[in-house]
């Protein structure tokens, strides 16, 4: 059945209610005040039922919604995260065997993908046909939110990635490791202060590493020392903290932003805080101007910004309003958070499995020893086969971006007809498509015993019986993540510097099972994660 045959039945059902309400409510008003408020509430039901039988109608298979609310209720009222929500609706036995499930995200009509061929072709096969993603922020007063790879619609996105994919490309990566091994020594510094000549302590992980994390992107995007770990009340880490502060403003923009998208520009979301924007803005300029003058190359953004400045035509992208402190801000939200939450949950589970912590450490130790004055370099660390299996297994665990989501941008619809058991099915533009990482990472069919943690599974044997497409840490098809290589690489030096000074153990404070914390968009452990930091250097 077309998704177009479900339309007469909607206007018949409009005309229907547009009739009674034009003669029943003169009627209701004219004898009692009560019955205008039952006849309305009346209503209001009959469209809500109508509304959200929207994929029953059509024949497919649909996850039951609650009134008003959707399949998100548990997401509105706080109880769980974005990652959670998805997962729940991923793993609901309405869904299970089919390659996809009609959702409703609050009031819209969406589809959950669960079969990795059908997720395969459409973000990658026919990424053109859902090249955007269905968030949107006001393009035209948000000129610092709408212009990052990850909220801008595809024009935009197709100029910017062209732009910057060479900042993150291999040999781009490499020259930058020279600021994140300097950051790392801070973060050895730091973690001595805190010791105080003491052989053991207990510290939350994600405040630690978030220090670690906000002074690389600091020194990565602006080009400047940050200084979080020497002061964590320094100003920039501060405003890493107030960017994500929920305030009332803030969480109506970004409610819009997520839920209702057509109406960003008439409410003018902003993606960021007027403060957050301000000391962006000013940083930038300053830096920028104080680059210039200096003529100092760091290889890192200042210095492809300078050069875009000088290269490009006056009809470049790169001379809109905002542009590059747009890319600037957004990798710091985006860079400082992710690899935080990932090293906090790499530290979690190593602490709760120490055999593995131990083979880890022996790695290092090996390298360590190998390598000229116990330095670690690019190479090296790229080239310690167990590390990466145990940050590939936290990343299938606890993936950072929990959820996918893509629109359906082709003007014709997209036909679902050979996915829908042969019954003609047509998917209609402007619909979103959403995927559940953590539901496909925890999904046993593709991952058995996916609540354990076990780096073997991605051991060299192991790794290439994976099925495609049910790994996606770091998204699939052309916007995925552009930064995955320096992510994966500022999470190894994060641990790496952490485990050549100190064993991990659990604590009277540390959870025993993780609870991610329902108000973070990014993972996140609910109530913090505490660990013992036990001296043991290598």
């Amino acid at each position: 059945m077309q998704l177009m045959s479900g339309f007469p039945h909607v206007i018949m059902t409009l005309n229907i209610i547009a009739i009674v309400v034009a003669i029943g409510l003169p009627v209701l008003l004219a004898i009692n005040g009560r019955w205008v408020l039952l006849f309305i509430a009346a209503i209001v039901w009959l469209w809500q039922k109508h509304h959200f039988n929207f994929w029953q109608r059509l024949g497919v298979p649909y996850i039951p919604a609650t009134p008003f609310v959707g399949n998100v209720w548990n997401l509105l009222r706080g109880g769980c995260c974005f990652g959670d929500q998805f997962k729940e609706m991923y793993q609901s036995s309405a869904a299970a065997g089919h390659p996809y499930v009609g959702i409703h995200v609050l009031h819209n009509h969406a589809l959950l993908l669960r079969d990795p061929a059908l997720i395969k072709r459409i973000m990658v096969e026919d990424f053109s046909k859902f090249s955007s993603r269905f968030e949107t922020t006001d393009p035209i007063h948000d000129t610092m939110g709408s212009q990052n790879l990850f909220f801008c619609k595809y024009e935009t996105w197709r100029e910017i990635h062209k732009i910057f994919a060479p900042f993150f490309a291999v040999g781009k990566v490499r020259q930058m490791y020279g600021l994140l091994e300097r950051v790392g020594q801070q973060l050895e510094d730091h973690m001595d202060v805190q010791l105080g000549g003491k052989k053991s302590m207990e510290l939350e992980v994600k405040q630690l590493c978030a220090l670690f994390t906000t002074d690389i992107i600091a020194s990565l995007a602006f080009g400047i020392e940050a200084h979080s770990l020497q002061n964590p009340q320094a100003e920039f880490r501060q405003m890493c903290i107030e960017v994500n502060d929920p305030r009332p403003k803030r969480l109506i923009h970004l409610f819009t932003m997520f839920f209702f998208p057509r109406l960003s520009g008439r409410i003018r979301t902003h993606l960021y805080s007027e403060e957050y924007e301000r000391f962006m803005r000013q940083s930038m300029d300053f830096i920028l101007a104080e680059r210039e003058g200096s003529g100092v190359k760091r290889h890192d953004l200042i210095d492809i910004f300078l050069q875009l400045k000088g290269s490009e035509s006056a009809d470049s992208i790169i001379h809109r309003p905002d542009f590059f402190v747009a890319q600037a801000a957004f990798l710091l939200l985006a860079g400082f958070d992710t690899s935080s939450s990932t090293i906090t949950f790499g530290l979690y589970e190593l602490a709760k499995h120490p055999v593995i912590q131990t083979r880890l450490r022996e790695e290092l130790r090996e390298v360590l020893q190998s390598s000229q004055n116990k330095q670690l370099s690019c190479d090296i660390i790229n080239g310690m086969t167990y590390l990466r299996q145990v940050v590939d297994e936290v990343l299938r665990m606890y993936p950072p971006t929990a959820f996918l989501d893509r629109c359906c941008n082709a003007p014709e619809g997209y036909d679902l007809s050979e996915w829908n058991c042969g019954t003609p099915f047509k998917l209609r533009p402007g619909t979103p498509v959403y995927i559940s990482v953590l539901g496909l990472h925890h999904d046993p069919q593709f991952w058995p015993n996916p609540e354990v943690f076990d780096p073997e599974r991605f051991a060299a044997g192991q790794r290439q019986q994976h099925h495609p497409m049910t790994y996606l840490p770091f998204g699939a098809g052309p916007r995925g993540c552009i930064g995955t290589l320096l992510g994966q690489l500022e999470i190894k030096v994060g641990l790496l510097h952490i485990l050549k000074n100190f064993t991990v153990e659990l604590c009277d404070k540390t959870l025993p099972e993780m609870k991610f914390d329902p108000k973070a968009f990014v993972l996140t452990a609910k109530g913090g994660t505490y660990l013992r930091f036990v001296e043991n250097r290598l």
